[in-house]
């Protein structure tokens, strides 16, 4: 079959589209093409300020449709500390004018809205590149954007509108991938472990572990081609926390720590990294790093502590890029076999230098052995679509009925498939 998967992650700066053809059985992926659709500026911070929103009324849309135009002014004076917050609040709804029919009423649903928008806009990219018409694709896996994930609450808001997609684009569309293992008791997180196994079978590469590090940092451990041995969840912040540090201390001037330019000049504090490990990510009253997989994070569950306001941009970087790194490694605690020789790093924060090479230093250290690590993209994947792949691969699993969540993945009791599907209306 031929399926499409879009991913918007949360660092919330663009799509990625990538067009994969597959069975959904391990080992049958045959990767196609790939864009990306980044987003105007304007618009990564309204989406911020939409999450900010939907985050502190714990999910429900009704409420922070109430309070969006006062709840982004606090965002940006609280979070971005800009201090002219008026020009700049007039500049982001000229922006929401120009591209959506949206009032000062409304703001929060059009900024939603203008999301699928954009995604129509990424499949009609990726089928120009290609040279595919819709007519020759089976399916669309639309992640969308995740705004909220509290599985405690049994709470995941994941914008997107499937059936506009399905109908704009007259392709059948699988989205809401979250909501059926929730129910039944699991994290809703995380989904990739699968198609790392998928592509570990495809190229004779087991064992093996394979780290992503986007916002978010993730591990999968695949030891055979059973879906059921795989073992998968979040170690903690990927590059989610220096990309915030880096938005606030220049007001949104900047939204990373590009190529670790202020990593490379700076200093780590051995006493705030401790404290990181402390205080950082407290999840239902537990400190994360203490807690047994399967577990599974929201952006948001990780703070910056109130410790990094004593040092400098530079110190301050490269500590929570030291911290990333080590707590990556030190998830190998809840992993109970003979760890892998063989890694593979995906994910945009490997661009960082120096995640790169703490990682490098503090697993080699770890291991007691020089291990064989690759980036995706050094191993034959493709580390920019991977992302996106995972929701192609996993859309025809579910129009297969085929799992998509595995009890040693997400803590769902049994292997369980997912997804709302949508059909063209046209």
């Amino acid at each position: 079959m031929l399926s499409i998967g879009l991913m918007s992650g949360t660092s919330m700066d663009g799509i990625d589209a990538a067009l994969l053809e597959t069975n959904g059985s391990p080992g049958q992926v045959k990767e196609i093409g790939h864009i990306t659709l980044p987003y105007d500026s304007k618009y990564c911070l309204l989406l911020k300020a939409a999450e900010y929103t939907i985050r502190n009324c714990l999910g429900n849309l009704e409420q922070a449709q109430r309070h969006f135009p006062q709840a982004l002014t606090d965002y940006l004076s609280k979070e971005l500390k800009i201090s002219d917050i008026k020009n700049k609040y007039t500049e982001l709804l000229a922006y929401l004018a120009l591209n959506t029919t949206s009032s000062n009423q409304d703001m929060l649903d059009a900024i939603l809205e203008h999301s699928t928008t954009l995604h129509i806009s990424a499949v009609e990219k990726l089928l120009q590149v290609t040279r595919y018409l819709p007519t020759a694709i089976d399916v669309i896996g639309y992640h969308g954007q995740a705004m909220f994930h509290r599985p405690a609450m049994k709470v995941s808001v994941i914008i997107g509108n499937g059936q506009r997609l399905a109908n704009t684009l007259g392709i059948t569309v699988v989205n809401d991938f979250r909501s059926n293992d929730m129910h039944a008791g699991g994290q809703g997180a995380p989904f990739a472990p699968l198609y790392h196994q998928a592509l570990a079978v495809r190229d004779n590469r087991i064992p093996l572990a394979v780290v992503n590090c986007g916002g978010i940092a993730n591990i999968t451990f695949i030891n055979n081609a059973n879906e059921c041995d795989l073992i998968g969840f979040d170690t903690g912040p990927g590059n989610g926390l220096v990309d915030r540090l880096v938005r606030q201390r220049t007001q949104g001037k900047e939204q990373m720590d590009r190529n670790g330019q202020y990593g490379k000049t700076g200093r780590v504090s051995l006493s705030v990294l401790k404290t990181l490990y402390e205080q950082s990510i407290i999840k239902d009253s537990k400190n994360y790093f203490t807690t047994k997989p399967p577990k599974s994070l929201d952006i948001n569950d990780m703070k910056l502590i109130p410790a990094l306001e004593t040092l400098s941009l530079a110190d301050a970087a490269v500590t929570l890029e030291i911290f990333t790194a080590e707590t990556i490694v030190a998830s190998l605690a809840h992993y109970q076999k003979a760890p892998p020789h063989n890694w593979i790093l995906a994910g945009g924060g490997w661009h960082n230098p120096i995640i790169r090479q703490a990682f490098n230093d503090c697993l080699r250290k770890k291991l007691g052995f020089v291990p064989h690590i690759q980036t995706a993209d050094e191993a034959g994947w493709n580390a920019q679509a991977m992302e996106a792949q995972i929701f192609a691969y996993l859309a025809v699993r579910s129009l297969q009925n085929k799992p998509l969540s595995v009890p040693s993945t997400t803590g769902v009791p049994h292997a369980l498939s997912g997804g709302r599907i949508y059909t063209s209306a046209t």
